[in-house]
């Protein structure tokens, strides 16, 4: 029972780390212009169409964004998971 808490632990913390990352990348102003603020201030100095454009394909953008953290999370808890699994391996032989 313990080892599988303590790989769900694994797994949360990288989840949470990632969609912390996604948040700062979505919602907070940083060098690289991807937050929703920027990208909508952005899109002020365009075409009325192109500003619709973009405007309607902000909601797919944020959805990767989120479905990518997601991903990622469980992709990189799992590899974490593995080397953890490995690690006790090697200690036991």
């Amino acid at each position: 029972m313990k080892r599988i808490i303590s790989f769900d632990i694994v797994i949360i913390i990288t989840l949470c780390v990632v969609f912390y990352s996604a948040y700062a990348l979505l919602l907070q102003d940083n060098f690289l212009h991807t937050s929703i603020s920027s990208i909508i201030a952005r899109t002020h100095n365009l075409e009325p169409e192109e500003h619709l454009l973009v405007l309607g394909l902000l909601p797919i953008y944020i959805a990767t964004v989120i479905f990518g953290s997601a991903l990622l999370g469980l992709y990189f808890g799992s590899c974490v998971k593995h080397l953890i699994s490995r690690t006790k391996k090697r200690l036991r032989a």
